[in-house]
């Protein structure tokens, strides 16, 4: 009787912590390596272009610093998406919540007259937060009452929130002295938050530290945490235990949305100090990528916000080597491809089996 020896994935019973580590970082490296390939083939070395983009991003204090302000929006906002991931909804509408978040808290800034920075900064990060919470609540309600794919509805909404905004920088808001640039007035100082170092690295840096703090501590040392993790892993037994899905599918889309709305506020009133065309370009995808990169933790996704802040930074330095910035969109795409295959390796093993066919 022969036997046939074939390789196959099994499961993995736990994984090892070095397995957590090692995976992600052998798939980044991969991603480079991949595109290396296409900087090779367009006669470029990439030894030069990765120094040159270590180099902008950090090898100098005001690379370093530029680095942390890039790092900023997307750790806040890959945390909220993190924190909606972790149980499985999908909130793919970060961009929309961004521009929501951001559009309040601008209406708040240059309507306010009077007030101390405190208060200013205080009341443009809660209608923020409110306003676009309530904003994902809509494809949350949407999920629970028809059980409407939220992924689906939450990509169609970033797309109203972002012609929402469009519409007001180009009519009722837009700047009278600003010919021709869609943008809204500059916002008073009030509304300004406060730098350091003589950097634009100001305190949305401390926000977002916080609530990856928080989100941390919640998912991983409440009850509601545990909750929120096996809602995500086993819905039914979550049901069957007693515990109320409809709820903390509304509860956490409307945490994930808002704090996603706190990243649009951080960029009005920490960088551009006006509502404007693109002021956050891309950010909601990239938010995305780094949640997926982090595996969801709120931690690990301030540590790769960072690494991806250098990645922009560089993507923008290269660009003396007569290279477009698409190239740096090029690389982050490699690096997804790698991490979502190495994703796989960290959940599931490669064993040989062998299976009888039969008398020769």
């Amino acid at each position: 009787m022969r036997k046939q020896r074939y390789l196959t994935l099994e499961k993995r019973l736990s994984v090892p912590f070095w397995t957590k580590l090692a995976v992600p970082l052998a798939s980044i490296v991969a991603g480079f390596l991949f595109s290396a390939i296409f900087l090779l083939i367009s006669g470029e070395s990439p030894i030069e272009v990765y120094s040159v983009m270590f180099e902008g991003a950090f090898g100098s204090a005001y690379g370093l610093s530029e680095t942390v302000v890039k790092m900023i929006p997307l750790m806040i906002i890959s945390v909220g998406v993190a924190f909606a991931f972790k149980m499985q909804i999908w909130n793919a509408g970060g961009e929309g919540q961004l521009h929501i978040g951001a559009a309040a808290a601008t209406y708040v800034v240059l309507h306010l007259n009077g007030c101390s920075r405190f208060v200013t900064v205080l009341l443009a990060f809660l209608a923020a937060f409110i306003c676009a919470g309530i904003y994902g609540l809509i494809p949350a309600i949407l999920k629970v009452k028809w059980k409407v794919n939220e992924l689906i509805t939450c990509l169609m909404l970033n797309y109203v929130a972002t012609f929402f905004v469009a519409w007001l920088i180009q009519g009722p808001w837009k700047d009278p002295t600003g010919f021709a640039f869609p943008r809204t007035r500059k916002i008073p100082s009030a509304g300004e938050l406060t730098t350091f170092f003589g950097t634009r690295i100001h305190t949305g840096l401390i926000i977002g530290l916080t609530i990856a703090l928080v989100l941390w501590f919640v998912i991983y040392k409440t009850r509601w945490g545990f909750e929120i993790k096996l809602i995500g892993a086993k819905e039914k037994v979550a049901r069957y235990a007693g515990m109320s899905v409809n709820r903390n599918i509304l509860l956490v889309m409307f945490l994930s949305a808002g704090i996603a709305g706190i990243a649009g506020m951080v960029e009005i009133c920490g960088i551009t100090h006006r509502l404007q065309a693109n002021f956050a370009a891309q950010l909601g995808s990239s938010g995305m990528t780094i949640a997926y990169l982090a595996q969801c933790h709120p931690l690990a996704a301030v540590v790769v916000s960072f690494l991806f802040g250098g990645l922009l930074v560089g993507g923008n330095t290269i660009q003396k080597l007569g290279l477009p910035v698409s190239t740096v969109q090029m690389i982050q795409g490699s690096i997804l491809i790698f991490v979502a295959a190495g994703g796989m390796f960290t959940k599931y093993r490669i064993v040989r089996k062998e299976r009888r066919l039969g008398n020769d």
